[in-house]
């Protein structure tokens, strides 16, 4: 539509909305409303061809839907997907042609992509390459669920794992979180990790905590600033919740975060440290008030605040781990870990972490700071650098949730 400019925009609109401008009076504040805000999901991206506007959204941060607005007509339609899926990107040649392919990927589901015929309403599978099977994954599952959190507040929770899985209370558990910049944790398929974790019997948790964005702007904002405790005693709500439900026991759950999901981990271990066995803070934030300082600090103020402001500093303290480790507490297994030519965290503010940690500790779990001279903050890492990562994860988190297969071995001499 070369009349008009369209815009992705959370104005008004928590969900998002899009919005169109005239070309010849590119007015933002004359823009006619194309897609309303959905009240039950948030819009993620749209794209446009001869025919018309597509766009996509997701329910609950998990569940991707796709609609088409025809040219000349007032209301959408909802396309019918070939599977549920978790995530929906698009591509266009451009928007004088019709042709579009729609890519869909979820928890169990490789990433897809299908060229979508208007007309017929009809999906045609073409891959760019030979698709992969994964024949390893073929009993793993997932569902999504609704967690009230500590306020009610009810928190999307993505649950990956074997189908023959008994609830029994005794199923390790590695949960994942993250919660900042209003970033979403879209379901994707993680041949690498996720998916690798769980072939061997463990449950893979992700939950969705207040600061990400999965329900909208509201959400982000909903763990941000002054409001950032909510972030970490959503993930705290969702552990008691899958030790209700007999998923796992504190002697078998694991949790894991990078950046600044370090203020996730942290403050959920040094908050109930009787909750986890195991936690893996990557490059994490531990040190908020003193981040400022730092090379990236200032840039991260909008989103954390800034020490300079009396009720933006209390909140920095509230959120600083280090701050609330206290002596004399039974920690749970902790691998920290620090990139040397890391630029947005540090090095030092998690070596500071750790060294108060061990400090603290009076369980015999163990402590472990792990500094990589070769790597930053994990964006660029070779695929070797990333297998590495993942292999020492995976075993850290499994070896201290009791798994058989990842315990020392008796056979190794001091």
């Amino acid at each position: 539509d070369k009349e008009f400019i369209y815009y992705l925009t959370y104005k008004n609109a928590s969900n998002y909305k899009i919005i169109k401008v005239p070309i010849s009076d590119p007015n933002i504040e004359k823009a006619e409303t194309v897609i309303p805000e959905p009240k039950n999901g948030n819009i993620t991206n749209f794209t446009l061809t001869k025919d018309g506007l597509y766009y996509s959204l997701t329910e609950n941060g998990v569940q991707a839907k796709v609609f088409f607005l025809a040219k000349g007509k007032k209301e959408p339609i909802e396309l019918k997907l070939p599977f549920q899926a978790g995530s929906a990107s698009f591509l266009t040649v451009n928007e004088n042609k019709s042709d579009i392919w729609i890519t869909l990927s979820g928890w169990t589901s490789p990433t897809k992509r299908y060229l979508y015929n208007p007309s017929s309403n009809t999906f045609t599978f073409q891959p760019m390459t030979k698709p992969i099977e994964y024949p390893e994954f073929k009993n793993i599952v997932s569902k999504e669920i609704m967690v009230p959190s500590h306020d009610g507040t009810l928190v999307p929770v993505s649950i990956i794992y074997n189908k023959n899985t008994k609830l029994n209370g005794d199923n390790p558990v590695l949960m994942v979180g993250y919660g900042a910049y209003g970033i979403s944790m879209e379901p994707r398929f993680s041949a690498g990790f996720a998916l690798p974790y769980c072939t061997y019997g463990g449950i893979y948790v992700v939950a969705h905590v207040r600061g990400g964005g999965e329900l909208g702007e509201a959400w982000h904002k909903a763990g941000f600033k002054t409001t950032k405790p909510n972030t970490w005693k959503d993930l705290i709500a969702v552990t008691e919740y899958l030790i209700k439900e007999k998923y796992s026991s504190p002697k078998r759950i694991a949790i894991w975060s990078a950046s600044a999901g370090g203020i996730l981990i942290g403050r959920a271990i040094t908050e109930r440290p009787d909750l986890f066995a195991a936690a893996i803070p990557e490059v994490g934030a531990f040190n908020t008030i003193r981040s400022e300082l730092s090379p990236n600090g200032p840039g991260n103020i909008p989103e954390f605040g800034t020490v300079k402001d009396k009720t933006e500093f209390k909140a920095l303290l509230e959120m600083d781990s280090f701050h609330h480790i206290k002596k004399g507490i039974a920690y749970p297994a902790t691998l920290i870990t620090a990139g040397m030519n890391d630029p947005r965290v540090i090095a030092w503010e998690p070596a500071k972490f750790a060294a108060s940690l061990q400090n603290a500790n009076t369980s015999s779990n163990p402590i472990l700071f792990l500094t990589d001279f070769e790597s930053g903050h994990g964006m660029g890492d070779s695929a070797t650098k990333s297998i590495e990562k993942n292999s020492d994860l995976i075993s850290f988190a499994y070896t201290h949730t009791g798994h058989p297969k990842f315990q020392p071995s008796k056979k190794i001499k001091p």
